[in-house]
């Protein structure tokens, strides 16, 4: 069974104006016992038969652990697991907090993959996102990644951002395209409750946003990057492997305080607070079974986030049915409506309306 390992690491030297995300401020104390805990229910897992080809550590931001942690961890999945030769090993990082040393210790270790929080190029922007790191360190953290033998090297990117403007997203897209990433990814502000953002009552442009988005999608693909999924781009053969994954529905097993997994159509999540992660105190804190219907519906409402959408030969192998058994009016609807069209045995939703997809899956839920 192929399988997708999810890694995270729930610490940041500061949190961003706009993070909801499981994470929060550390000291070394805590994260060298996390670390420790983390190993530890990795190699309780214990399964040789699950051959993984994707590895991935998120966050919070991984590279705040000293990179013999990192390489630590990975060793673990090692120990515990079948995982292929050609496996895609992606490491999240804040340019403020590794460096080339650091790269080359992570890189030696078996991370084959980078993706680093560029967020803008305005360094007015960042440091109102909260971001700590500044555009140059971030040019310098490509140039070191590169030069540690990083070839497979993405940048995150974001837009609709309060003060933000055309002209300054330009230059934020002309200056990462300058970096020559493989990959990018290239996500909307979203204003969620808890986060200082929410507090501030920030509101967002959602018409300049639209419009941001559209000037992303024109000035990446006349650069040799392709969209393959809402808001991630790539040049040839350089998609994200573990998050197509999750856009299909495949398995996947998430380690760490507050990870998601999903194995044979079987969630299950582990408690979110560090301190009882790290004392064993429930580990797993939800466990269910996906009905039919409930993995149907995911499936289209993630893998028509995807330019190629569905194929529907494929959705009938794995579901025993055609879709139009389950969702033929909705299906009829959209196609009227010209938000879907059938291509080459593939249900797709048109590029021009993928922005406003989750208008559109909500037929679907």
């Amino acid at each position: 069974m192929s399988l997708g390992v999810y890694i995270h690491i729930p610490f940041c030297a500061a949190k961003c104006r706009y993070c909801d995300f499981n994470s929060h401020i550390s000291d070394y104390s805590e994260r060298k016992l996390y670390v420790s805990a983390l190993c530890d229910e990795i190699r309780n897992f214990k399964n040789d038969d699950m051959q993984v080809d994707t590895i991935y550590f998120g966050g919070g931001t991984p590279t705040i652990l000293e990179p013999s942690q990192l390489a630590q961890i990975l060793n673990a999945v090692y120990d515990t697991f079948n995982v292929d030769k050609t496996c895609e090993i992606t490491t999240e990082c804040n340019p403020a907090t590794i460096d080339k040393n650091g790269l080359e210790l992570l890189r030696s270790s078996g991370f084959n993959r980078i993706s680093i929080g560029m967020q803008s190029a305005n360094d007015d922007e960042l440091k109102f996102l909260g971001r700590i790191h500044s555009f140059a360190e971030c040019e310098k953290c490509v140039r070191d990644a590169r030069e540690a033998g990083f070839e497979n090297l993405s940048v995150d990117l974001m837009f609709g951002l309060p003060r933000q403007t055309i002209e300054t997203w330009k230059t934020t897209l002309r200056k990462a395209v300058a970096l020559s990433p493989n990959h990018i990814s290239c996500y909307g502000l979203k204003i969620e409750e808890g986060t200082p953002f929410y507090s501030m009552n920030i509101d967002i442009d959602e018409e300049l946003s639209r419009d941001m988005y559209d000037i992303c999608d024109e000035f990446l693909y006349k650069n040799g990057y392709g969209m393959y999924e809402i808001s991630n781009f790539a040049k040839s053969g350089c998609e994200s492997r573990h998050n197509i994954k999750y856009w299909k529905c495949d398995d996947y097993i998430g380690f760490g305080a507050g990870a998601y997994s999903c194995v044979n159509g079987v969630r299950f999540s582990n408690v979110r607070d560090t301190n009882d992660y790290i004392n064993r105190e429930g580990k797993v804190i939800d466990k269910y079974e996906q009905s039919e219907f409930d993995k149907i519906s995911e499936y289209i409402f993630l893998g028509l986030r995807m330019v190629d959408g569905i194929d529907l030969a494929e959705f009938k192998n794995r579901f025993s049915k055609s879709i139009y058994e389950v969702f033929e009016k909705q299906i009829e609807k959209n196609i009227h409506r010209g938000t879907m069209i059938i291509k080459n045995d593939r249900l797709i939703i048109p590029k021009k309306y993928l922005y406003v997809s989750n208008a559109i899956l909500v037929d679907f839920v």
